[in-house]
């Protein structure tokens, strides 16, 4: 059945996935791409449709978006509330979903995934999780005639065949595919056609600051650089998960002790509602060593601590006032590249070395559960010393992404049929500028 058959009123699309649920990244995934589409569609309303949506009209403003809808059907919660876990209950709780969710969709002209890291396989659940639900989402769309975009998905490669076929399954529906990497594209099977598919960028990179006039910070001789730490809730899968979790914190407790001790102004990053125990941990063994040794008694427990509750124009606006920022979180990252600061990623995931190595800045990658001090705080240094010459080359990195992600969006309008056949989106020249230092 097509989709809003004989509608007249401006276009109806909606945006699925992770929002509202206390990610930065995601939130700012979501933000950017509603406002790709409101540059190229006149009059579009967009609705957030999710399994748990916090973003709400007026919290986060009428230019962002119209509504946000839950996904779940009430038979589907009545079920997980009863708390009925066997394989018949399971079932029938996501056949309830998927009629729920055929139903929602139909009301509007197109649904676009916009790039988050929702092709990210689960730890705990395989596939589990969000895999299913874009399963759900490319039968529910199939069912009404309702054209699908993936745009700019993160993901990694699979553990285990069930996970990339539910993946591949799911993006078999889709009309338009993109990935933020190569990796992401290339550990789907062959069969799901996204092989061919578009890789482009993250999909923040599509906001102003990619582009913006940038200021180069420059550490006087002699001084230590101010760093921003951001700690992630680090939970490695398998029998050595925990032991990994516990060296990460306590290799990451040192480096902020290591850094305090040099003087240097340190601030921690929560970026996700997760992150708020294990940067709690950190700060705690921190001071604790810090208050019995009387060169920097105390110094720890002045350190500030950044949540994700005033998102990403926040982290930006810290980060352009550190020297150098060290992560894991993948968009902590990314505001680092648009603030054009040092950084030295601490990496957990796929997505996080081929952001750096697509910037050219491999050298500073080291593998968060090989994670040494001395080798942390040696890149630090290093990154410190180069700054400018990063600068520049996050610069260029940014300014070619920005281009490439609305250059992207202008094919997922046109494909999605957002636009009269033989008419350009409406969204504005990109400029790419010149790559100089302001």
């Amino acid at each position: 059945m097509p989709a809003r058959q004989g509608h007249v009123g401006p276009p109806q699309v909606a945006l699925f996935g992770e929002a509202g649920v206390g990610n930065l990244g995601n939130d700012a995934s979501f933000e950017a791409c509603a406002a790709l589409l409101r540059e190229r569609v006149p009059h579009v309303r967009i609705t957030v449709l999710g399994r748990d949506v916090g973003l709400r009209p007026g919290k986060d403003g009428p230019d962002v978006f119209d509504e946000a809808v839950p996904l779940r059907s009430e038979l589907g919660l009545r079920l997980r509330r009863q708390g009925r876990s066997g394989p018949f209950a399971r079932a029938a709780a996501k056949a309830a979903d998927l009629g729920h969710l055929a139903h929602v969709v139909g009301g509007y002209d197109a649904v676009v995934v916009p790039g988050t890291g929702v092709l990210e396989r689960s730890h705990r659940r395989v596939p589990g999780g969000v895999l299913v639900w874009l399963l759900l989402l490319s039968v529910a769309c199939r069912l009404r005639g309702v054209p699908l975009a993936w745009f700019a998905l993160g993901g990694g490669s699979y553990v285990g065949r069930l996970p990339a076929w539910t993946a591949g399954l799911a993006a078999r529906g889709a009309r338009y595919r993109s990935f933020r990497d190569a990796v992401t594209r290339d550990a789907l099977p062959a069969w799901s056609g996204a092989p061919g598919d578009a890789v482009t960028h993250d999909v923040v990179f599509a906001r102003p600051d990619a582009v913006a006039a940038w200021s180069p910070r420059t550490v006087p001789a002699g001084e230590p650089p101010s760093v921003a730490v951001a700690v992630i809730d680090h939970d490695p899968p398998g029998p050595l998960g925990t032991a990994l979790r516990r060296t990460y914190l306590d290799r990451t407790s040192a480096l902020v002790r290591a850094l305090v001790r040099s003087g240097a102004a340190v601030e921690l990053v929560a970026a996700d509602r997760a992150d708020h125990e294990p940067v709690a941990a950190v700060l705690e063994a921190a001071t604790a060593r810090s208050t019995a040794d009387p060169a920097d008694a105390g110094a720890a427990a002045r350190v500030p601590v950044l949540t994700e509750e005033g998102g990403l124009d926040a982290l930006l606006t810290r980060t352009v006032a550190v020297d150098v920022v060290v992560a894991s979180r993948y968009h902590v990252l990314v505001a680092a590249a648009l603030a054009r600061r040092p950084v030295v990623a601490l990496s957990h995931a796929d997505k996080d070395d081929a952001l750096l190595e697509r910037a050219g800045l491999a050298r500073y990658l080291v593998p968060i559960d090989e994670t040494d001090v001395d080798r942390v705080l040696g890149l630090v240094a290093a990154a410190s010393d180069h700054a400018e010459q990063i600068a520049r080359t996050l610069d260029g990195a940014c300014r070619a992404a920005h281009t490439d992600v609305h250059t992207e969006a202008d094919r997922m309008v046109a494909a999605l049929g957002l636009v009269p056949a033989g008419q350009a989106p409406a969204g504005p020249p990109v400029s790419v500028g010149t790559g100089e230092a302001a």
